[in-house]
């Protein structure tokens, strides 16, 4: 006779059954992306993930200078609108103004080759534009959907004005599958002067953006900064095909 005991049945635990405070707090840890795609999983998830803690946390963290302002201005999300709506909304406005520049760029592209003071001008620009972080710039500026020169100013804006280690760059290249794409930066210097002037010096340097987020891109970053000064007389960066 077998006097052991009946084992109890395993309670069967499903995600959606979490806590809500606990739901959201796994929630407050995740990206956008990962926010948007979990709350579709369950009507639980989708308030968890609809939290206004969370897209504030959201907000702060993708524009922290932008949420500081408002916050010293006494203003911010409304109950009403909540900062998911808010963050939508500013999302929204700074696919605009990105496309604008993008625009600028396509505009002043000439057979695939883009003169150095039109390429300065749109880091300058990008630079002047509020609170454009690093996840703009993966948002907007490494699509495949852009040419490979928008997706270098997006790579040198995040290097050079955000100072973003060019490791986390390349993994965001690397995540946008644009990282093999390649440019070629060409350059003229006026001649040596000898009582006369010899020829013009040219040379080109095609890379790929991978490269430019390591050191053997260093120097070409350099020359993309100095633009025209200098002993350089013409600098262009062309795609390459």
């Amino acid at each position: 006779m077998d006097l052991s005991p009946t084992a109890s049945p395993v309670p069967v635990r499903r995600w959606q059954d979490l806590p809500e405070d606990i739901a959201i707090a796994v929630a407050s840890r995740l990206e956008e992306a990962d926010v948007c795609a979990l709350g579709g999983c369950s009507r639980s998830w989708r308030r968890a993930c609809d939290a206004d803690c969370v897209w504030e946390a959201l907000f702060r963290r993708r524009w922290p200078a932008t949420a500081a302002a408002a916050a010293s201005s006494g203003e911010g999300a409304s109950g009403v609108q909540g900062w998911k709506a808010l963050y939508i909304n500013h999302h929204r406005k700074t696919a605009v103004a990105i496309s604008g520049l993008a625009e600028f760029v396509e505009n002043n592209l000439r057979y695939g080759s883009l003169e150095a003071e039109y390429y300065l001008k749109a880091i300058a620009d990008l630079a002047s534009m509020t609170d454009i972080g690093f996840i703009d710039a993966q948002f907007f500026l490494f699509s495949r959907n852009h040419n490979a020169i928008i997706n270098l100013i997006g790579l040198h804006y995040s290097i050079a004005s955000l100072h973003i280690p060019p490791s986390e760059v390349h993994k965001a290249l690397q995540a946008r599958q644009v990282e093999e794409r390649k440019v070629c930066v060409s350059l003229s210097r006026l001649g040596r002067c000898y009582g006369f002037r010899l020829p013009e010096e040219s040379e080109s340097h095609e890379i790929s953006l991978r490269q430019l987020t390591m050191p053997v891109g260093a120097e070409t970053l350099t020359i993309l900064e100095r633009g025209t000064f200098g002993v350089v007389c013409r600098l262009q960066v062309s795609l390459v095909t």
